[in-house]
Parts: structure tokens; sequence; C-alpha cells
């Protein structure tokens, strides 16, 4: 046993540890930092991979403890590194564990190049193992990295006496610590654990400290211990990321907890300086914004995670499940469904088809399932040649089903919904009536009511229904009955429920403004909970809702949404769609009808432009394919004439109410919009 000039009390002697002697190596010299340098001091993570366990061994034995035991035991306590030693920051006796490192033991602890975003509930092992395996996944040396912890890095004698003493700092300190505390490390590393309930999720200064990365464009990471991330592949490669992708979006940061009742405030009036601090259910278009950025980051950091795995996987040349190719594409698309994220997504399908014609898999559920869900992407992202594609593999798909016998599943239940669209698209009212009873069937039958599968099937019946002027107690019921799935099934805060209440909305727009408004904004908070409002449907939902108010004849508000859907959709890059050419065209109906008769000229032409170029590239395409844009053209043509005339009696008309349209108009976009 080493003496107790280490600070651990001698088990013989049972002496008090007497004050540790500074260094004495005339090779090494230490100056003593300033307060401001001390401040942002990190120590090194092969210091804490090495002694730092060592110390926790010897006071905790065989045991793993969290940090609120450590800091009692070896942070704030007789023993402490820190206890006898003058704190640079004040000048009083007792520092922080890492003045007392910089002080004792030199080369440990430089300028922090790496702040760790955590919880005090994760034990030692969970936090010095992530880090440890950051610096080997990423080819750092552990010697060079120097993290800042604020257990370790905050001088923890001086906050247990605040405690005691009931003090608190002010606002106006509390700013200035943190933005002291946010300026050095450009990298914010974040640890996530239990991967699919991460504690800091429900910590407020984790929240924020993500926040403040996004704000201040810091480099941000998203680490898992090793147990954690093989329970992420696992569930990667079996059941799917959907209901854990969801979990990210019930981040709420008024709603987080914080260890000091005064720090939680005072960083909630950091976002908001006018948030009701007291009741977390308050509405705070900061704290919604701050939580949806968050969440953003959040996916697009376990989104990477998948695909990175998968690569090397595959360039190793290892076996990657079929299905984990399709989840980690249906992330990518998920989180930001630009043309870069399009593009990843089609070559991970493209990469799990050419391992399942490698290793001769052609014949199996996985395959059936990977060629579905291709199918299915590129009917939504493709052009001409991806759509005649996508309608081949889906044909490939149920032909494989119905070879193994597998045509009471819940995935051939979500194949003959896809069929339903590609007729809808078609201009088969008929057939994608018969397809989608088909699809409602099987789902039943296959007891998959609690799939999100079924309420989607739901949904697009109802809006069949609606269009087809079905009595509306029969279309009331069945969007009540799609809502309740998804409320039973945990997904009030997907896309799927998203996208429902939109067609709630439509369907109700024409009898019950009120009820139609909310029904748009409650779908306007899921979409930016869920961390989709970088989406084509979410620019779909924005169309609507200047449909909408034009409709009403709040002409200012819907051509404010109309523009928003615009520079969405550019930003995107999802200009050259018959869905653009056609809100091209509303917003110029919109200008025209406020008089900017110059910028609605110039929108038109726009729209002509795109609508031409889609009949050019669809030329050797089928009539029914081509039937919608030459529609929409035609119409676009008739409004530059009309705009020219300045005839904007037209324009003030609202156009009839959707719900109410008759049988020949052709279904934009299909069941599914």
């Amino acid at each position: 046993k080493r003496c107790c000039c280490l600070r651990m009390v001698c088990r013989l002697c049972r002496r008090r540890p007497r004050p540790p002697k500074p260094n004495r190596n005339p090779r090494i010299r230490v100056a003593a930092p300033t307060p401001q340098q001390s401040e942002v001091l990190g120590i090194s993570v092969a210091y804490l991979a090495s002694k730092f366990r060592k110390e926790v061994s010897a006071v905790f034995g065989d045991e793993d403890p969290n940090y609120y035991e450590v800091n009692k035991k070896m942070l704030y306590s007789e023993i402490a590194k820190g206890r006898f030693i003058k704190c640079p920051r004040d000048g009083r006796e007792g520092c922080s564990y890492v003045d007392a490192v910089n002080l004792l033991e030199p080369g440990h602890t430089q300028p922090a190049t790496l702040m760790l975003s955590w919880s005090w509930h994760y034990t030692v092992e969970t936090v010095v193992g992530a880090l440890s395996r950051w610096c080997r996944i990423n080819g750092k040396d552990p010697r060079k990295v120097f993290v800042w912890q604020c257990a370790l890095c905050n001088n923890q004698f001086r906050v247990e006496e605040s405690k005691a003493k009931g003090e608190w700092e002010s606002f106006e300190t509390f700013k200035d610590m943190f933005e002291k505390r946010m300026a050095p490390p450009s990298h914010i590393l974040s640890l996530m654990a239990p991967w699919d309930c991460p504690v800091n999720t429900t910590r407020i200064w984790c929240v924020f400290e993500k926040h403040m990365a996004v704000v201040k464009n810091h480099k941000f990471d998203v680490i898992l211990p090793e147990e954690e991330d093989a329970k992420f592949q696992h569930a990667l490669e079996t059941s799917g990321m959907q209901p854990i992708w969801e979990l990210f979006s019930k981040v709420d940061i008024q709603s987080a907890q914080a260890t000091s009742e005064i720090d939680r405030q005072n960083i909630l009036h950091l976002v908001d300086p006018e948030v009701d601090v007291q009741d977390p259910k308050a509405y705070s278009k900061k704290c919604s914004k701050l939580n949806a950025e968050v969440v953003s980051r959040l996916q697009s950091m376990f989104a990477m995670l998948a695909v990175d795995n998968i690569n090397k996987r595959v360039a190793k040349k290892k076996h990657v499940p079929l299905p984990a190719f399709a989840h980690a594409a249906w992330l990518l698309e998920s989180l930001r469904a630009d043309k870069q994220n399009i593009e990843y997504a089609k070559q991970l399908y493209a990469k799990g088809m050419a391992q399942s014609e490698k290793e001769g898999t052609t014949n199996t559920f996985d395959h059936a399932r990977l060629l579905m869900k291709y199918a299915a992407h590129l009917s939504r992202n493709g052009m001409v040649e991806g759509q005649i594609l996508g309608k081949q593999y889906l044909a490939q798909a149920d032909a494989l089903f119905q070879k193994l016998n597998a045509t009471v599943t819940a995935e051939y239940g979500e194949l003959l919904k896809d069929r339903a669209n590609a007729l809808a698209v078609a201009g088969d009212y008929d057939g994608q009536l018969e397809t989608m009873l088909e699809s409602r069937r099987v789902l039943i039958e296959a007891g998959a009511r609690h799939t999100r599968a079924y309420p989607n099937v739901i949904k697009s019946l109802a809006r069949y229904y609606g269009y087809r002027k079905y009595p509306r107690h029969e279309v009331h019921a069945l969007f009540d009955e799609a809502r309740d799935c998804w409320i039973a099934i945990g997904g009030e805060y997907s896309v799927g429920y998203g996208m429902l209440l939109k067609e709630m909305a439509v369907f109700v727009s024409g009898e019950d403004t009120n009820r139609a408004k909310e029904l748009f904004q409650e779908a306007q908070r899921v979409y930016i909970a869920a961390g989709c409002n970088q989406t084509s449907d979410y620019i779909a939902l924005l169309k609507s809702i200047g449909n909408f108010h034009w409709e009403a004849k709040d002409y200012p508000e819907a051509k404010r949404y109309q523009l928003k859907a615009k520079h969405s959709a550019e930003k995107l890059h999802f200009t050259h769609s018959m869905q653009h050419g056609v809100l091209l065209k509303e917003l110029a109906r919109t200008l025209a009808t406020l008089g900017e008769k110059e910028e609605a000229t110039q929108v038109l032409a726009e729209s002509s432009q795109i609508l031409d170029r889609l009949l050019e590239e669809r030329k050797d395409a089928p009539p029914a394919d081509r039937g919608a844009i030459f529609r929409h053209l035609q119409k676009t043509k008739s409004l530059q004439l009309q705009v020219q005339a300045d005839d904007l009696a037209v324009h003030k008309q609202p156009r009839q109410n959707r719900s109410s349209r008759g049988k020949g108009r052709k279904q934009e976009g299909g069941a599914e919009g």
C-alpha cells in the first residue's frame, strides 16, 4: 500500500493525509495558471484511462461508481486530490481535480480540445471507456486529447459550499461563466447511454450544450459505449429504427431536469427571456426552435453512425444483414430529403442488392422486403427511368412474396399499399380502391394493426373517400380510426401522424375553418418536433396551408406559406418536379391577386419552364404519366394570359374545396400526397 501522502488515508496509521508535495522535478517547470487558464483546462484521456481509473479502484474496489458517488468520496472530501492545494481561481484552499493534476503531475493537462456532454448518472467505466473508444475509432492519440468534464474541471469544493449556504450565481454571472465554458473547445462530444433512451436527453445542461454546438457552429459528435453500439447495430439489423427515431422528438428543454433549479431557470432564460419557467407546457417559440435543432442534430449523428458502420463492413467484405441496408437508407431519407441523402440511400439499396445476388439469397423473405423498400424509394425520388425500375422491383417483390407463401404478412400489406399509390399515379382509381381494401384485409389478418403500415392505409382510404365524395361521416370515421391507431402505438411524434393531421385539416377546411387551422398547426408542430422539417412531406404541408389561406381569402398568409414552401424546395433542390411546378403556379395566382403582376409573371414563367422540361423528359412515358403534367401546364399558360390581361376578378374567386372535386380530376401525388 502506498503512503497517505498520495491523499489516501493510510490503513496502518489511520492518520489524516498530509498536504501533497508539489512537483520537484527540475526538468518540468509548472507555472501557476491564471484564473482564466484554469477555467479552460482539460485532462488527457490517457490519464483518465490509467491513473484516474486506478484511483477509483483504490477507493471503490471492484465497484463501478457513478459520478455522484465519485464526487462525494474523491472530488469533495478529505482525501480529494486538491483538498490542500490553493485554487488558482480564488486563492483559497481546495481546488478542482484538473488543477491538482496540473500541479502534481504536469504534462497531463492542457487547454481543453474536447468538451464532454454527459450525465453524472453515468459510471466511470462508461465515460472513460467511451472516451478511449472514440480516440481509437478516430485515430486520435489519447495523450493529446484533453477533455473538459464538468465533474473534474469545476471546483467541487466551491460548488458544495454554495449549495450548503443556499447561494446561487446571478443570471449575469451564470451567462458569463457559460460563455467562457463554451468558448475554447470547438469540438463537443455527446455521450449517449443507453442508446435507445439516453439519460442526457432529459438533462437540461446536456440539451442546452447540444443547442450551443449548433448555434456556435462547433463540431459535434456522438459516441456510444461499446456494448451500447452493439445493441444499436443489432436493432438496425432487425427491428428497424423508426420507434427510436421518434424517441428524439420528445426532447423538450422546458421539461428537462437539472440538479439545481436555479440552473434550470437560468438556462431557460438564456434561451427565451420571456419563457414561463414554472410551466413546462407553456408555449415558447424559441424553445421549440431549440428542440428542433437538437433533435435534427441527434438524428443526423445516429444516421451517420449507422451508415458508416455498414460502409466499413462492406469495405471489409463482411456480411451485413439485408434489413440493415433498408433501415439505414430510411434513416437518411427521414433525416433530410435532399439530393445528397437520396443518392446515399440509393447507394445503400444498391449495395444490399449486390450482396444478396453475390451470396445467392435472392429467393429469401429479406430480399423481397429489400426489393419492396427499394421500389418505394425509386417511386418517390426517381425520374422516369427510376420510376419504371421501381415498378419492376415492386412486381418482383410481389412475385417473390407469393412464391414464399408470405401474402398474409405485414410486409405484404405494406407492398399492396405501395401498389395502390402507383395505381393512383397511373389514374386507375378503381384499382387503387380495390388494392387499398386488400391491403387493409391483409394487415388485419396478419395481426398488424399495431404497425405503422395500418394507420397509413386507413389514412389513404379516408383521403380517397374524401375525393370521391363518400358520405362525410364515413370519412370522419376512417380518419378517427387512423388517429387512434397512431396514438395506440405511440406514434404521435411521427411523420405519418403529421401527414394524417394534414389530410384531416384539408378535409374539414370547407366546413370548419377553425378546426382546420388547429389541425394544420398541430401537424407543423409534429413535423418540427420529429426533426423532419427539411423533407418533401413538410413542403407539401406548407403548400396545403398556403392553399387553405388562399381559399379563406387571407392572401398575405397564403403568400407567406407558399414562399416558405418555395424556399424550402430550393434549399433541398426539389425544384425539378411536377409538385414544384404546381406550387409556383399557385404562388403566382396569389401574387396576381395581391396586384403584384410583375412578380406573378416571373414565377409563372418559371413554372412553365419546369413543366415543359418534365413533359419533354417523359415523352416516351405512358399517357397516364404525362396527363397530369400536361393539365397543369395548360392551367399555367391560361393563368399567364389572365395575368397579362390584368383580369384579377378571376383570381379572386376561391377555388372549389378539394373534398368536392369531381371524379374526373386526377389526384395529385396519389394516396400518399
